[in-house]
Protein backbone atom coordinates (compact mmCIF):
# COMPACT_ATOMS: atom_id res chain seq x y z
CA UNK A 1 0.00 0.00 0.00
CA UNK A 2 2.75 2.49 0.90
CA UNK A 3 4.54 1.62 -2.38
CA UNK A 4 0.61 2.40 -4.31
CA UNK A 5 0.22 5.08 -3.07
CA UNK A 6 4.00 7.14 -3.17
CA UNK A 7 3.46 5.22 -6.88
CA UNK A 8 7.20 4.26 -6.48
CA UNK A 9 8.69 1.29 -5.25
CA UNK A 10 12.12 1.18 -3.41
CA UNK A 11 14.01 -1.62 -1.91
CA UNK A 12 17.09 -3.84 -1.71
CA UNK A 13 17.76 -4.36 -5.53
CA UNK A 14 20.17 -7.40 -4.67
CA UNK A 15 17.95 -9.23 -2.56
CA UNK A 16 16.57 -12.58 -3.87
CA UNK A 17 13.09 -13.24 -4.41
CA UNK A 18 11.46 -15.83 -2.88
CA UNK A 19 11.37 -19.12 -4.75
CA UNK A 20 12.19 -17.43 -7.83
CA UNK A 21 15.25 -18.74 -9.64
CA UNK A 22 18.31 -16.86 -9.55
CA UNK A 23 18.84 -14.25 -12.17
CA UNK A 24 21.95 -14.02 -14.07
CA UNK A 25 23.81 -11.09 -14.31
CA UNK A 26 25.93 -10.03 -17.18
CA UNK A 27 23.47 -10.74 -19.72
CA UNK A 28 23.24 -8.35 -23.09
CA UNK A 29 20.64 -6.09 -22.75
CA UNK A 30 19.15 -6.71 -25.85
CA UNK A 31 18.28 -10.63 -24.53
CA UNK A 32 17.35 -9.35 -21.34
CA UNK A 33 14.38 -6.87 -22.72
CA UNK A 34 13.15 -9.41 -24.67
CA UNK A 35 13.40 -11.60 -22.31
CA UNK A 36 11.29 -9.49 -19.57
CA UNK A 37 8.75 -8.17 -22.41
CA UNK A 38 7.55 -11.45 -22.86
CA UNK A 39 7.03 -12.14 -19.60
CA UNK A 40 4.89 -9.13 -19.32
CA UNK A 41 3.20 -10.37 -22.71
CA UNK A 42 2.13 -13.66 -20.64
CA UNK A 43 1.32 -12.29 -17.80
CA UNK A 44 -1.05 -9.94 -19.98
CA UNK A 45 -2.41 -12.81 -21.44
CA UNK A 46 -2.67 -14.76 -18.19
CA UNK A 47 -6.67 -14.87 -17.26
CA UNK A 48 -7.04 -18.06 -14.56
CA UNK A 49 -6.66 -17.24 -11.24
CA UNK A 50 -3.50 -15.26 -9.84
CA UNK A 51 -1.60 -16.35 -7.05
CA UNK A 52 -0.99 -14.33 -3.49
CA UNK A 53 2.25 -12.58 -4.36
CA UNK A 54 4.71 -13.18 -1.50
CA UNK A 55 5.21 -10.18 0.01
CA UNK A 56 1.36 -7.90 -1.03
CA UNK A 57 -0.93 -10.75 -0.38
CA UNK A 58 -3.77 -11.16 -2.91
CA UNK A 59 -3.47 -8.56 -5.60
CA UNK A 60 -5.97 -8.26 -8.23
CA UNK A 61 -5.03 -7.95 -11.85
CA UNK A 62 -4.01 -4.33 -12.15
CA UNK A 63 -2.98 -4.46 -8.90
CA UNK A 64 0.07 -6.94 -9.73
CA UNK A 65 0.44 -4.85 -12.86
CA UNK A 66 1.00 -1.56 -11.18
CA UNK A 67 3.66 -3.98 -8.26
CA UNK A 68 5.42 -5.55 -11.51
CA UNK A 69 5.36 -1.87 -12.89
CA UNK A 70 7.08 -0.39 -9.49
CA UNK A 71 9.63 -3.01 -9.17
CA UNK A 72 10.77 -2.81 -13.01
CA UNK A 73 11.34 0.95 -12.41
CA UNK A 74 12.83 0.55 -9.34
CA UNK A 75 15.18 -2.16 -10.69
CA UNK A 76 15.97 -0.51 -13.89
CA UNK A 77 18.35 1.83 -11.89
CA UNK A 78 21.18 -0.89 -12.22
CA UNK A 79 20.30 -1.53 -16.16
CA UNK A 80 24.04 -0.46 -17.75
CA UNK A 81 23.06 0.10 -21.44
CA UNK A 82 26.77 0.79 -22.12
Amino acid sequence: AVFSARGKMSHGLEEPIPGAPVIASGQPLRAAVEHLVDALNRFERHSAALAPHFAYGALGKSEYTRAHLMHLANHWELVDAC
